[in-house]
């Protein structure tokens, strides 16, 4: 009897290492060690792209904050990145996409918009304003929205959906909407953010140069019907810094980087 219980003790012992190493050292050993956050924002848009449930990277691989930034230029509506952290030094990321179905439902939209535009045999800047416009014109600022609305990211106003759909948004909105529009007409452009001036637009590589477009700064507040403005559309760096401030670094090397991936779906 006493050699079953030493027996049976034992064994619940190597269970018991056996989770352990699985859950600590396994993913150390098989943690993803990226050449740089973009490269790791590419690897979790093909893990979500493929239905994945996520993707492990040492801490001192991944800045957590810059991947998120580059996987934000890249997705055309909110999502969530989830963070699993163990004490090895390893996390676990993994991408969800909130609301779906609207999202579902702007991507369509703005299928049909594209459609209805006419774009074939235009270049590409002719088919960016043609875009441009349309969005200034059918979306209105929505005013009701200030820095005191109990709102996330993933709520209409901040989503393609509310611009498309409800035709009213705030920056991201409009930014969002735009880069679901672009996308719709076989065009890349990637979703900018300013933390100091709270604020969102896109950028595009033209010609091997980065030209920015700010939907928001081109509809008249309050909104005026059939008016778009132009004055931020394809604005190179040197103009847009006149009444902007974004991390250049980053968005210069992300447009290089993140360039050519699919459109996450």
């Amino acid at each position: 009897m006493l050699r079953l219980l030493k027996n049976l003790f034992w064994f619940a012992a190597m269970v018991w290492m056996g989770c352990l190493l699985g859950q600590v050292v396994v993913p150390w050993l098989t943690a993803c060690a990226p050449e740089d956050d973009y490269a790791a924002a590419r690897l979790l848009l093909d893990d979500f792209a493929g239905e994945g449930d996520g993707l492990w990277f040492r801490h001192d691989t991944i800045d957590l904050d810059r991947v998120y930034r580059a996987l934000e230029a890249k997705f055309p509506y909110a999502f969530t990145m989830h963070c699993r952290t163990l004490r090895d030094g390893s996390s676990e990321l993994s991408l969800e996409v909130g609301n779906q179905a609207a999202q579902a439902q702007a991507e369509t939209l703005a299928e049909g918009i594209v459609r209805s535009l006419q774009l074939d045999g235009m270049d590409a800047r002719a088919r960016m304003l043609a875009l441009h416009d349309w969005l200034v014109v059918n979306c209105a600022y929505d005013l009701s929205i200030d820095e005191d609305s109990a709102l996330d990211g993933s709520s209409p106003p901040f989503t393609a959906s509310g611009a498309l759909v409800d035709g009213k948004a705030v920056c991201m909105g409009y930014a969002r909407a735009y880069q679901m529009l672009c996308d719709a007409a076989g065009i890349e452009t990637f979703f900018v953010v300013s933390e100091p001036m709270n604020h969102a637009w896109n950028v595009v590589r033209m010609d091997g140069e980065l030209l920015f477009i700010d939907c928001t700064y081109d509809d008249p507040v309050p909104d005026r019907p059939g008016v778009a403005g132009h004055q931020y559309f394809l604005v190179d760096a040197e103009g847009l810094r006149k009444t902007h401030t974004w991390d250049e670094e980053f968005y210069e090397s992300l447009c290089e980087k993140m360039s050519g991936l699919p459109v996450p779906q």
